[in-house]
C-alpha cells in the first residue's frame, strides 16, 4: 500500500473514491456528489433537513453557526406561513366562517373581533379540569370557601383529593394535621362530621384505650352540656324578688298564621352564630387550630377550633389552600397568648390586632384632638382667650436676653 494514498476515513463515505465535498445537514455524513448525497438519503432513509430540536452542547450554542441555523429556522416558518397565506388567497379559500378582516369599511375593531370570534369554538368553563374536580369546586363555592389552587403537578396539587361525594351529597375534604412535632399526616373526611370525630378517624385510638359504649355517650353529652352552657342565658329577676316568665317562641306568639316555611326555618346566620360560640376545649388533651394561608408574618397564624363544630362550619368564609391545614397542640389559646413572644404560632386575633394599619389610630386620635381643641374645654384644649399677650412676651425676653 503506498502511504501516499487517503485513508478510507477521508474518501466519500458513500462511493470510497473520491474525497467528501458535503455534509448532510441531518446526520452529519460526508459526500462528495449529488448522485451520492441521493443515494446516501435513500439507503439510510434520511430527509437530509437540519433537526431544530437536536442537542448541541453550551460551547456550540453560543457560537455564530448556531444563531445563524436559528434564525434561518424562524425565517423559514415565516416564509411557509405566507407561502400557505398566498395559496389560500389564490385558491379562494375561507379560512374560519364568519371571519371578518379588521378595518374594512362600516365595521369597527370591535365589530370585527367579534365577528372573528363567532365562528370559533366556544370554550367549555370545565375544559381543563380532571374528573370530579370541577363538582368539588362548585361545593366549596357553596359552602363559600376559597380555595388557592396550586399550580398543577406541585406536591400540594398532588396531594389533594378532595371531592363531592354524591352518597351523602356533601364535599370529601382532605385534611392535613400538624401535631406539635412538626409530623404531618394527610386524611380524608367528610364535611358533616365534627372536629374531634375527623381527628378520631385520622387518628384512632387502640383498642384497650378506646372508651365503653356508655362511658363515650357520657363524654358526648358531657360536651353538649359544655357546647350549650354559653349559648343559655339565665332567668333575670325582677326587682321585687319575682322571676319574669319565659318569652314565647315565634310560633306561640304568632298562632296558627306563622306555619309558613320562613317562620319555622331556622336562619342561616343564626346556625353560624351557634356555631361560633362553641367552646374551644381540649379533645384529647389536644387543641385544635385552622391554619390561615397567605399572611405578612412569618409565624404560622392559627384560629382556634371548638372540637364539637363541623367541619363545613369552620371552613365557612374561610380561605384554604388546596385542602385545609389543622394543628394539634397542647397549648390553648390562653397559654398562646399568655408567651405569644416565645410562642412559635400566633392567633388570628392577635394578628390581625398587630397586622392593622397604625394610620387608622392615629386618625381618631387626630380628630379628637381638633375637637377638643376647637371647643376649647378639652382635656387637652388650651384657652388663649384670657391670656394677656405682654406677660408673654416679657417671659420671651427673659428667657432670651437673661443669663443663665
Amino acid at each position: 500500500m503506498d502511504p501516499s494514498d487517503p485513508l478510507l476515513s477521508e474518501l466519500c463515505s458513500i462511493c470510497h473514491v473520491n474525497p467528501p465535498k458535503y455534509r448532510c445537514p441531518r446526520c452529519s455524513t460526508r459526500t462528495c456528489s449529488l448522485p451520492c448525497t441521493r443515494r446516501h438519503k435513500l439507503w439510510s432513509q434520511c430527509s437530509g433537513v437540519r433537526d431544530p430540536a437536536a442537542y448541541l452542547k453550551r460551547s456550540e450554542l453560543a457560537s455564530e453557526a448556531a444563531f445563524d441555523r436559528d434564525f434561518n429556522f424562524i425565517t423559514g416558518i415565516e416564509r411557509t406561513l405566507e407561502r400557505a397565506e398566498r395559496d389560500v388567497e389564490n385558491r379562494g379559500i375561507e379560512l374560519a366562517r364568519g371571519q371578518v378582516v379588521p378595518g374594512e369599511e362600516g365595521q369597527d375593531e370591535a365589530s370585527a373581533s367579534a365577528a372573528a370570534g363567532a365562528g370559533r369554538k366556544r370554550k367549555h368553563p370545565t375544559q381543563g379540569l380532571v374528573k370530579g374536580e370541577a363538582a368539588f369546586l362548585r361545593g366549596a363555592e357553596a359552602g363559600r370557601v376559597k380555595v388557592l389552587r396550586a399550580p398543577r403537578g406541585m406536591s400540594r396539587n398532588k396531594q389533594n383529593t378532595s371531592r363531592w361525594h354524591p352518597k351523602h351529597k356533601c364535599l370529601s375534604w382532605t385534611v392535613e394535621w400538624i401535631s406539635a412535632a412538626g409530623e404531618k399526616t394527610i386524611r380524608n373526611a367528610l364535611e358533616t362530621y365534627p372536629i374531634s370525630e375527623v381527628y378520631d378517624r385520622a387518628f384512632p385510638l387502640p383498642r384497650e384505650e378506646r372508651p365503653s359504649t356508655e362511658k363515650k355517650e357520657k363524654e358526648v353529652s358531657q360536651e353538649k352540656t359544655a357546647a350549650e352552657q354559653p349559648l343559655t342565658s339565665p332567668a333575670t329577676e325582677k326587682p321585687d324578688g319575682s322571676v319574669p316568665p319565659a318569652t314565647t317562641t315565634a310560633t306561640e306568639s304568632k298562632g296558627p298564621e306563622s306555619t309558613t316555611p320562613e317562620a319555622n326555618e331556622t336562619p342561616t346566620g343564626q346556625a353560624e352564630e351557634t356555631e361560633q360560640n362553641l367552646p374551644v376545649i381540649p379533645h384529647r388533651n389536644l387543641y385544635f387550630y385552622l391554619h390561615r394561608p397567605r399572611t405578612t408574618t412569618k409565624k404560622p397564624v392559627l384560629v382556634p377550633l371548638p372540637p364539637t363544630a363541623k367541619l363545613v362550619a369552620v371552613l365557612h368564609d374561610r380561605t384554604v389552600l388546596e385542602f385545609p391545614t389543622i394543628y394539634a397542640l397542647p397549648e390553648s389559646p390562653e397559654k398562646m397568648l399568655e408567651s405569644k413572644e416565645t410562642s412559635p404560632f400566633i392567633l388570628e386575633e392577635e394578628y390581625l390586632r398587630t397586622a392593622a394599619p397604625e394610620e387608622v389610630g392615629d386618625r381618631s386620635t387626630d380628630g379628637e384632638q381638633e375637637g377638643t381643641t376647637e371647643a376649647g374645654d378639652g382635656a387637652g384644649g388650651v384657652d388663649l382667650k384670657d391670656v394677656d399677650e405682654e406677660k408673654v412676651m416679657e417671659v420671651l425676653r427673659q428667657d432670651l436676653f437673661d443669663s443663665v
